[in-house]
């Protein structure tokens, strides 16, 4: 008989978009779609061997962050994972780098924070732990609602990691904020990991940061946009209605205008009529080399470009 245990502690809830349609057929795919995923396995192309690419790849990463993050547990259910501590900040910095690094390797994937008592397994075997709980069916259900590759939390979330760990929270403050979801206009707390792409432990002050700090940031989060915006990675989410809104939605926030107080001329709204990586590479480039001192001024001053 497994030993289980009760502890209260912080719950990462992740889920590959567009996997259910993907896997029944439902979005109609031309080789173009395969080729970026399973050209490198050198299988045909069809739905079912993209979805395990896909699917490799999430593991991979989860695999790579079991190693990179010793204090938290995982746990995979094929197209979504749990991944729970009770160490706080370990998962907030788990949640932001996971994301960012899902966008980098072609993912596009949603998620939700919590905290509260969780029902777990100690044991570790090959069928992995499993939780069970309220804030484990409340993470889950928050993936559920936003559109896009957003994190939604609970209130307390961020109250509980300022009880936890004040220094570390007081530094983060600017990733928890409110948004208005526009398919019924309720406001949702959010996680905005793409706010500061690559955190770590020793990330600075986001409340106070210099301009140059603020762009730095501004930069590298154009740049996640711009890999969903451009990515042949990404040309089989599109293919679906649904899927399309989900890559929109992702491209739009990522690429916002004013966060950090950032005003910038690449507010992209839609992905690139012909995705590939050279044109990720150029665009990025373009961000990379856009002056800084134009980066900061006056909303009617900006010059839109592509």
């Amino acid at each position: 008989m497994e030993f289980i245990s009760k502890n209260n502690g912080a719950i990462f809830f992740v889920d590959i978009l567009g996997m259910s349609a993907l896997t029944n057929s439902k979005i109609d795919l031309k080789n173009e779609d395969y080729s970026p995923w399973l050209d490198q396995y050198h299988k045909e192309y069809t739905d079912q061997f993209l979805a395990a690419s896909i699917l490799a790849e999430f593991r991979e990463i989860l695999m790579e962050f079991d190693k990179r993050y010793p204090n938290v547990t995982i746990s995979q259910l094929s197209d979504c994972a749990f991944i729970w501590s009770e160490n706080i900040k370990e998962i907030v910095l788990f949640a932001s780098n996971f994301m960012t690094t899902a966008v980098r390797r072609g993912l596009l994937c949603r998620g939700g924070l919590t905290y509260g008592e969780i029902i777990e397994t100690n044991q570790n075997h090959n069928l992995g732990r499993f939780i069970v709980g309220k804030a484990v069916t409340d993470a889950a259900k928050l993936e559920g609602i936003p559109k896009g590759a957003r994190v939604l939390i609970d209130q307390e979330f961020p109250h509980r990691l300022w009880e936890q760990d004040k220094d570390f929270a007081g530094r983060v403050i600017p990733l928890f904020a409110p948004f208005i979801n526009p398919l019924d206009y309720t406001t949702y707390d959010e996680f905005r990991w793409y706010v500061c792409p690559d955190m770590d432990v020793n990330v600075k002050n986001l409340s106070i940061l210099s301009d140059k700090e603020k762009i730095e940031l501004t930069k590298e989060r154009l740049k996640v946009a711009n890999v969903i915006r451009c990515s042949p990675k990404f040309n089989w989410n599109s293919k679906s209605k649904e899927g399309l809104t989900q890559v929109r939605a992702s491209i739009s926030f990522i690429a916002a205008n004013e966060i950090l107080d950032v005003l910038h001329n690449f507010e992209w709204t839609q992905e690139v009529a012909k995705r590939n990586e050279e044109t990720v590479i150029s665009v990025s480039k373009k961000v990379d080399n856009y002056p800084d001192y134009k980066l900061i001024k006056k909303a009617d001053e900006i010059e839109w470009m592509d």
